[in-house]
C-alpha cells in the first residue's frame, strides 16, 4: 500500500512540475507526434521508453541550493528521487527500501562485489561506538585509528603488504624497540667512530672492538711501492708543470675560429684554420669568402671567372680573357662613346635568357620614330585615350588626328562593359560557377537595397533529400530525411574548418527505436560529445558549426 501511495504522489508531483513551466504551446514527445491529448501541455508516449530525470551526485552545489520548491531530481548518493520542499531536499521515494536492497541490521544475503558499506559521494566515513569515533576514513581513503592503547611489553606489530595492501601481524625482537643497530662489521658497541688512514698501503676497512672504531684505509700514491690511491697536490703540480710540448698539426678548413688558430687541449696540437667572412685565418685551396678591403700593390691574376656584386673601380683599364665577367652590381662607363649617325648603329643588348651582354645592329630610325602608323594614324606623335562612349567596346581613330580613343562603357541593363566601383544595375542571367562574396547586403527578389545582410523578398527554397543508408553530408545539403527502417544509419558531418556557420537539419522519418540515427562529426565534437543520436521517429535536430565543433541550435 505504501508503494502505491508513493507512486501516486510521484505522478502528481510530475504533473504539477510540468504544468508550472512557462510553455505557450502543447508538446508531444515520442510515438504518434501528430496526436496529442487536449488536456496535456506536455505528453510523453512510448511503449519502451520512459522519463529520465537528471542524476545529481551533490545537492550542495549551486544553484541546487536555491532551487524552487517542486523540483524533482534523482540523487545518486542515496539512489532515490528527491523533491524540493520548504527550501530543503527530501526523499520522494526510497528506491533502496522499495527494491529490498538496503542493508539489514542482522545480515544480508545475495551480496556481490558491488555491495559496500560507506559513502558514494566525496565525504569521509566515521565508525563510532557510544557516540565516540573509533575509526575515521577520509575522502581520500586515508584510515585513522582514533582510540589506540599504548603498551611497553607487547612486541606484535601490524605490517602492510605493499603488493596487495593486506594488513598482517608480525612479532619483532624486543631489542627493535630500543637499539636498532646492535653490531657493525663485527663490533658490538653502543657508539662508533669512523676515521681515515692514509698510511695503510691497502684499501679496506679495519674494525677495533676495544674502542669501537672503524678505520677506512685509503693509501696515498708514492710512485714506487704504492701505485694506487690518493694523489697529493704536490704530485699534481709536478705533473701539470711538465705539460709544455705543443705539436703543430695540419691545416684545417673547418671549424672556423675567432683567433685563426685552434689548440686541442687533449693532444696539445696547434692547427691553423681557414679564414672566412667573419673570422681570420689562412688561405686554403678550397672556396673562401673574405671580408674587409684587400689591396694588391701589384697585379692580380685570375685563372677563372670574375664575379663582382658591388661597384668595381679599375684605374688602368680592365681586360678579361678568361671565362668572362659576371657583374651583378652597377656598371658605370667613365667616358661615354660618341654618337654615330649611320644607317646601322651598334648597341649593347642584354640577352634576357643568359644575362650576357651582346652587340646588336639596330636601324637608326629606331632612335627617332619607333612607331610609324596605327589604325591609319601616322607617327611619331600618336596618343592613346580612354572613353566610355557607346554601348559596347569600340576604338575611335578618326575623330581627332593622331589620337586613338578606346571606348569601354560601364556595364548596365543596355550596355556591355566593365564593372566599376559605383552603383550599377545589370540585365540578363548571370551564372557564377564558384563562390559569390557580398561585402554588405544582398536583397534576393527585389532591386531595392537590402535591410539586412541577407534579405529574401519572396519565397525561399533550400535543398532537401531523403536517405536510408549511412553517408556523408556535403555543401549541397541542407535538410536530410533519414529512414532507418532497414537498420541504424550514421550521418557523417564534414570538418568545421572553413565552413563556419554552416547549418544542417537532420530528421528521422522511419524505423524502430532500435534503429538509431547517429550524427557523427569527422572532427571536433557535437554538443560537447563524440556524436549525437536520434532514436524516435519524427524527431529532428538543427545543428551549426563554429569552425571546430557542431552545436545543436534547435530540436
Amino acid at each position: 500500500m505504501k508503494k502505491n501511495y508513493t507512486t501516486l504522489r510521484l505522478a502528481a508531483l510530475l504533473l504539477l512540475l510540468l504544468a508550472s513551466q512557462a510553455v505557450w504551446a502543447q508538446l508531444k514527445i515520442g510515438d504518434n507526434p501528430a496526436t496529442i491529448n487536449k488536456a496535456s501541455i506536455l505528453e510523453l508516449e512510448s511503449l519502451r521508453q520512459g522519463l529520465l530525470l537528471p542524476r545529481i551526485p551533490d545537492t550542495t552545489l549551486a544553484p541546487l541550493t536555491t532551487a524552487p520548491d517542486g523540483m524533482i531530481i534523482y540523487f545518486t548518493g542515496t539512489q532515490s528521487l528527491m523533491v524540493r520542499r520548504g527550501g530543503y531536499w527530501a526523499k520522494l521515494a526510497d528506491s533502496l527500501a522499495v527494491s529490498g536492497s538496503s542493508w539489514q541490521l542482522k545480515g544480508n544475503a545475495g551480496t556481490t562485489s558491488a555491495n559496500y558499506i560507506g559513502t558514494s559521494d566525496n565525504q569521509p566515513l566515521s565508525i563510532r561506538t557510544n557516540g565516540t569515533e573509533a575509526i575515521s576514513i577520509a575522502a581520500n581513503q586515508n584510515v585513522a585509528l582514533k582510540q589506540v592503547p599504548t603498551s611497553t611489553s607487547l612486541i606484535s606489530v601490524l605490517v602492510i603488504d605493499p603488493a596487495t595492501g593486506t594488513v598482517n601481524q608480525r612479532n619483532l625482537s624486543a631489542a627493535a624497540f630500543n637499539d636498532a643497530i646492535r653490531t657493525l662489521n663485527g663490533v658490538a658497541k653502543q657508539g662508533f667512530t669512523i676515521k681515515a688512514d692514509t698510511a695503510n698501503a691497502a684499501y679496506g676497512v679495519t674494525t677495533t672492538a676495544a674502542d669501537s672504531t672503524i678505520t677506512m684505509n685509503v693509501p696515498i700514491v708514492n710512485g714506487t711501492t704504492q701505485k694506487t690511491g690518493l694523489l697529493t697536490y704536490a704530485d699534481w703540480a709536478s705533473f701539470s708543470s711538465k705539460q709544455r710540448a705543443i705539436t703543430v698539426g695540419a691545416f684545417v678548413n673547418t671549424p672556423t675560429n675567432a683567433n685563426g688558430l685552434t689548440l686541442d687541449p687533449a693532444t696539445g696540437t696547434l692547427q691553423m684554420v681557414a679564414a672566412d667572412a667573419t673570422n681570420p685565418g689562412g688561405v686554403s685551396v678550397t672556396n673562401q669568402t673574405f671580408a674587409g678591403v684587400k689591396t694588391f700593390r701589384d697585379s692580380a691574376s685570375m685563372a677563372g671567372s670574375l664575379g663582382v656584386t658591388g661597384t668595381a673601380t679599375v684605374g688602368s683599364g680592365l681586360r678579361i680573357t678568361g671565362g668572362g665577367a659576371n657583374i651583378t652590381g652597377n656598371v658605370t662607363l667613365a667616358t661615354a662613346p660618341p654618337n654615330v649617325s649611320t644607317a646601322t648603329t651598334s648597341v649593347l643588348f642584354r640577352n634576357p635568357t643568359t644575362g650576357a651582354i651582346e652587340n646588336r645592329l639596330v636601324d637608326s630610325t629606331a632612335f627617332s620614330a619607333g612607331i610609324r602608323q596605327i589604325n591609319g594614324q601616322t607617327g611619331p606623335a600618336i596618343s592613346f585615350l580612354t572613353g566610355k562612349n557607346g554601348t559596347d567596346v569600340n576604338i575611335d581613330s578618326t575623330s581627332v588626328t593622331n589620337r586613338i580613343t578606346i571606348n569601354v562603357p560601364d556595364a548596365s541593363t543596355t550596355a556591355r562593359g566593365v564593372v566599376n566601383d559605383s552603383t550599377q544595375t545589370f540585365a540578363g542571367n548571370k551564372t557564377l560557377r564558384d563562390s559569390l562574396a557580398v561585402g554588405k547586403g544582398a536583397n534576393i527578389g527585389s532591386a531595392a537595397s537590402a535591410n539586412s545582410t541577407l534579405q529574401v523578398s519572396g519565397s525561399m527554397s533550400m535543398n532537401i533529400r531523403s536517405v536510408n543508408s549511412s553517408g556523408s553530408l556535403t555543401e549541397t545539403d541542407n535538410t536530410v530525411l533519414v529512414n532507418a527502417s532497414s537498420g541504424s544509419v550514421t550521418i557523417t558531418l564534414p570538418p568545421g574548418t572553413n565552413i563556419v556557420g554552416r547549418v544542417y537539419t537532420i530528421k528521422k522519418t522511419g524505423g524502430s527505436i532500435d534503429n538509431s540515427v547517429v550524427i557523427q562529426p569527422s572532427s571536433g565534437q557535437i554538443e560537447g560529445g563524440s556524436n549525437y543520436t536520434i532514436y524516435n521517429n519524427y524527431t529532428y535536430v538543427t545543428i551549426q558549426t563554429d569552425g571546430t565543433n557542431w552545436w545543436v541550435i534547435k530540436k
